[in-house]
């Protein structure tokens, strides 16, 4: 029923008046993304399928806005939903959750937003990742990228290019009755400085903590900076599992990281990425102790590499590529190759 509704609003967003949305009250805006993609086993597609498959990389739809209350003082809010009609749907509901919030902004003292937000450990990762939205990307590695519903959400102004978030998710709606993991904690916190996109300087520095969400007690630390046309990218993790109710959650503790190098040749951007992890907490080691269960003497080490290449048709469609491997030690039948070819129309 809620996904009806949600639809309902999302065609609204094509009958208002032009004046509205030259107000920035409300912006209709998506995104289609599709991708045939051909995996050896599985481990690293979004369905979990191998051979050759039809992949939905995140395709969207949303509206969002904002509105003046005073001169220093806003209200803003986003609704939006993905699509689904991958492989991976197998026919089910149409429409899945994805960041839906409302929030207060004031120019001095920050905003701060409730709803289903994605939380300020996973954005502080920025766009280190240059695989990020397809099979190659680096939750495959380490966790810490899902995004919670019931949560609250507060950002300083930002300062000389610094900015703070925290991020907390309701304790009732997170955990149990007599859940064993009240022990742990169900927030995040982050510190930023610069810009991702790289719109207002040549670097982004990145630091943030987990305590308890997604099962992990988390330290991420991010770098970005760009030369010319040469972006350079790298996040390093350590990660502990905390939940008592996982296989082996006591021996899930390690690092992880990735490295990347994004180029820029007109129309074309080249990518390439290695990175490993042994801390057992990512998509892939999820699925061997999901197989092997105490089986598992020693958090498995995922390694991969990948190189990949985006082109520009217009400002609004791209054709991108992805060639990689994931090696799984000890656990050859989780090694994967990916090749992908996929298109991309945004909105």
């Amino acid at each position: 029923m809620m996904n009806k509704i949600t639809a309902a609003l999302l065609a609204s967003g094509l009958m208002v008046s032009p004046q509205l949305l030259a107000d920035d009250l409300m912006q209709f805006y998506g995104r289609i993304d599709y991708s045939i993609t051909h995996s050896d086993s599985g481990s690293a597609t979004h369905n979990g399928k191998s051979g050759t498959v039809l992949e939905n990389n995140w395709s969207r739809l949303g509206i969002k806005g904002s509105t003046g209350l005073t001169d220093d003082t806003s209200i803003f809010y986003r609704i939006e939903v993905g699509v689904n009609g991958g492989s991976e749907d197998k026919g089910k509901d149409p429409f899945s959750s994805r960041p839906t919030y409302l929030g207060v902004k004031h120019n001095t003292y920050g905003q701060l937003a409730a709803g289903r937000i994605d939380p300020v450990f996973k954005m502080a990762k920025g766009t280190a990742d240059a695989m990020d939205m397809y099979s190659m990307k680096h939750d495959r590695l380490f966790a810490g990228d899902k995004r919670w519903g019931d949560s609250v959400e507060y950002k300083t102004a930002k300062w000389n290019n610094l900015q703070f978030g925290a991020s907390y998710i309701m304790e009732d709606n997170y955990y149990g009755d007599e859940d064993l993991r009240r022990d742990n904690g169900n927030y995040q916190v982050a510190v930023t400085y610069g810009d991702k996109h790289f719109k207002s300087g040549n670097l982004y520095l990145a630091a943030a903590y987990s305590d308890g969400i997604e099962d992990i007690k988390g330290l991420r630390g991010v770098a970005q900076f760009k030369i010319n046309n040469l972006m350079l990218g790298t996040i390093v993790q350590s990660s502990e599992m905390v939940n008592p109710y996982k296989t082996g959650w006591e021996q899930r503790d390690g690092v992880g990281f990735i490295i990347s190098a994004k180029y820029q040749i007109d129309k074309l951007l080249l990518k390439v990425q290695y990175g490993q992890d042994d801390s057992g907490t990512g998509k892939i080691a999820s699925k061997v102790y999901g197989q092997y269960g105490d089986a598992v003497q020693e958090a498995p080490e995922v390694k991969q590499w990948a190189v990949g290449a985006e082109y520009k048709l217009s400002k609004s469609t791209r054709i991108h590529t992805e060639i990689g491997q994931f090696d799984v030690e000890h656990y050859d039948d989780y090694d994967d190759t990916i090749v992908s070819l996929g298109l991309r129309y945004d909105f």
